[in-house]
């Protein structure tokens, strides 16, 4: 059990620095347009390519993260096949859980780890995005 609590901390603490690399890039890109926009107004065609590539970063981080764990999980050989380790890692991910593809006990605390990481990210992540959306709003549709 010590074993699994070691690793599966050490497995989120590496997704989360995938993740806060993730939140710096994207802050990044906002602060640049930003500074690029600040004389006039999004269009709408920009304010939509900004918050696309903004959903799309969240969707590469997600995948990276999923994969993660199914590498962790293939690597200590908890599933005989990657795609196995992929499908739970991303059912687990995002707390779906379905229970058709489970671990062996001597590994199953890990699930519960990969479910905490899956609500932390979606947690940063949706905060990321309404926070995109709030500043990019505010230069494409200014107050006053």
């Amino acid at each position: 059990m010590i074993v699994e609590l070691v690793i599966g901390t050490l497995t989120i603490i590496a997704s989360m620095a995938i993740m806060v690399g993730f939140i710096l890039i994207v802050l990044r890109l906002v602060r640049n347009a930003e500074d690029n926009y600040a004389d006039h107004r999004l269009t709408l065609w920009q304010f939509f390519m900004l918050l696309s590539g903004t959903v799309a970063l969240v969707l590469v981080t997600n995948t990276i993260c999923v994969w993660l764990w199914a590498g962790l999980f293939r690597g200590l050989g908890v599933f005989a096949t990657l795609e196995e380790a992929v499908y739970f890692s991303m059912v687990s991910f995002t707390t779906v859980g379905y229970g058709d593809v489970v671990v062996d006990q001597g590994w199953r605390i890990l699930s519960g780890f990969v479910a905490v990481n899956g609500l932390l990210a979606f947690g940063i992540f949706t905060a990321v995005l309404i926070e995109v959306i709030r500043s990019l709003s505010n230069r494409y549709m200014p107050r006053g």
